[in-house]
């Protein structure tokens, strides 16, 4: 039987009082070596393993904003893997085009991949075609030739963008260690006590340059102190509607590690045009579950190695056919159902 640990706990939850100040300077520490093991399992965790995101993002727009649908349903893809023996890094940003946003009276995937290992730097965008990898050339950097073939999408951080304002969902700056940098270096802890259960519920001021944020988080005993619920509350003044909910769910995958698994968010935008809502289901697969031949440094398109891992087919490019159409996307209750035990 796997382990699953979410956020149901949290429905009736409700303050256990004052509390004596041993208990107080207990659910302080309990905070900070909650947050500090999320570090500790990133780092071990990201070492060498292949990941496989995949779920919706909505956009609501504001009646100002004119020319737009009222809402937009991105359905995404995200694709990471990384072998530091081998110095082999991985990342992709899928989407499904759907009849009526091309040209095309079909739907398609396009991509965005970045791909180092080696010792070089390749990367691609686009739907399936013929074409290659781009590779860089040496006298740029990887920052240079990323902004000139228009391949940020693919940055995503799989542990530090969960517990950030989900605004740096969509963002292309790359937030690896902004665990430490907002709660552990910049952030300052007003208060933690414990819930019911147990369960541990702090209350944070965050400021980041012009970024100013009051933010709650509640981290669960059945996770390991692990976050399982953050909200974040603007307090820059000309940005009140800033707001960021979000929700996580931990699942031990057979490797016995506990990893993220389902995401929820939603935030408000700095000038109120928009919100965002994003429900994305994490497939994993850490150390040992990663067979050697996956990290292909040779590869001449590297989403192909994660056909066997996962069982998803990606739209290729083969001649004299042309292209050859993927497994078809489905929604995040699909996954979830089709994962469930019976």
């Amino acid at each position: 039987m796997r382990f699953f640990c979410s956020l149901a706990f949290l429905l009736s939850i409700s303050w256990s009082g004052e509390g004596t100040a041993q208990e107080k300077e207990s659910a302080h520490d309990i905070v900070y070596q909650g947050l500090a093991d999320m570090t500790v399992a990133r780092d071990e965790v990201l070492k060498r393993y292949a990941l496989m995101v995949q779920g919706e993002s909505q956009v609501f727009y504001s009646d100002k904003v004119k020319g737009r649908p009222p809402v937009r349903i991105f359905r995404i893809y995200r694709l990471k893997a990384r072998s530091s023996a081998k110095d082999l890094e991985y990342s992709a940003h899928g989407r499904v085009i759907g009849i009526g946003e091309s040209n095309q009276p079909f739907e398609f995937q396009t991509w965005t991949e970045l791909f180092t290992c080696g010792g070089k730097t390749e990367g691609r965008n686009g739907a399936a075609s013929a074409r290659g990898y781009m590779m860089k050339e040496k006298d740029i950097s990887t920052r240079e030739f990323v902004k000139k073939n228009a391949l940020s999408a693919v940055n995503f951080d799989a542990f530090d963008d969960l517990v950030l304002h989900p605004m740096f969902l969509q963002n292309p700056m790359e937030q690896f260690g902004w665990i430490e940098q907002v709660f552990l270096r910049e952030g300052e802890l007003i208060e933690a006590q414990r819930v019911v259960q147990g369960e541990i519920h702090s209350k944070w001021r965050s400021k980041h340059h012009t970024l100013d944020f009051e933010i709650e988080m509640w981290q669960s005993k059945a996770c390991d102190y692990m976050p399982v619920r953050l909200t974040y509350k603007s307090k820059i003044p000309n940005m009140p509607n800033l707001f960021g909910n979000t929700e996580i769910s931990w699942k031990k995958n057979d490797s016995g590690k506990l990893l993220p698994h389902v995401l929820k968010a939603a935030s408000g935008s700095p000038f109120d045009l928009t919100q965002e809502q994003h429900h994305w289901v994490f497939n994993w697969r850490v150390g040992k579950q990663v067979p050697n031949e996956f990290f292909d440094c040779e590869s001449k398109d590297f989403r192909l190695q994660f056909t066997p891992l996962f069982e998803f087919y990606f739209d290729t490019y083969a001649k004299p056919g042309g292209r050859l159409t993927g497994s078809q996307w489905k929604t995040p209750q699909e996954i979830l159902s089709d994962s469930d035990p019976k």
